[in-house]
């Protein structure tokens, strides 16, 4: 799957799921009981222990029906490796050329992170597909991302950091393309203690907020 085809299915349920996990089986189990929830677009942060077997596992077991990615990606040998492991998207915390260069080269979707305008407007015009904003929710909430937003029009922003079922609405009404949720969807007692059954709840509950938002918007 090429990148637009990867941001056409970004488009039609923008929730990324941001995990981050204490061994290789919490984070599959997660992972699993995340899609089970509805949820397509899965990120496997790679400080997780096996993050790599997590991302080739998922997508031999799922093919293209869910995204499977990698966060945290900081080096570009990360990223090679993340691309050997079937990861469909790379996501960092920052802007690295480099990092963007094997995400073209590759035809895989690259999330840089940034969080002031300068950095917003570098990873933009690197030809960043999607800009994180991380830490979002500690850095301003909604109100800074719909700065951003107003400024920068055509810059496709992602916040992180903060974002929960209570807050999402708030930062699609103010702009955002779309969110990475983390800890709001995977709660560390949840992921440590196999609460998989509340991160289901969880990721259904994110998407009937956000397709209620959707209709509310068109309504």
């Amino acid at each position: 799957m090429n990148d637009h085809a990867c941001m056409d299915r970004i488009r039609s349920l923008p929730i990324f799921a941001a995990l981050t996990a204490p061994s290789a089986d919490s984070a599959l189990k997660s992972a699993e009981a995340a899609i089970r929830g509805g949820l397509i677009l899965i990120e496997i942060r790679l400080s997780s222990p096996g993050a790599y077997r997590v991302i080739s596992d998922l997508r031999r077991e799922h093919g293209d029906a869910v995204l499977v990615g990698a966060g945290e990606v900081v080096t570009s040998e990360m990223a090679d490796r993340a691309v050997k492991s079937g990861a469909q998207f790379i996501s960092s915390p920052h802007t690295d050329e480099t990092i963007l260069g094997i995400c073209r080269e590759k035809g895989l979707l690259g999330v840089a992170g940034a969080l002031t305008p300068t950095e917003v407007v570098r990873a933009w015009n690197l030809g960043a597909p999607i800009v994180g904003i991380a830490p979002a929710g500690p850095f301003g909430g909604p109100a800074y991302v719909r700065m951003l937003a107003e400024i920068y029009q055509d810059v496709r922003l992602m916040p992180s950091g903060g974002v929960s079922i209570d807050t999402m609405r708030d930062y699609f009404r103010a702009g955002a393309f779309a969110v990475s949720v983390g800890a709001g969807l995977f709660s560390s007692a949840d992921v440590q203690s196999g609460g998989y059954d509340r991160i289901t709840e969880r990721a259904r509950a994110l998407i009937k907020s956000y397709k209620e938002l959707s209709t509310d918007s068109h309504g």
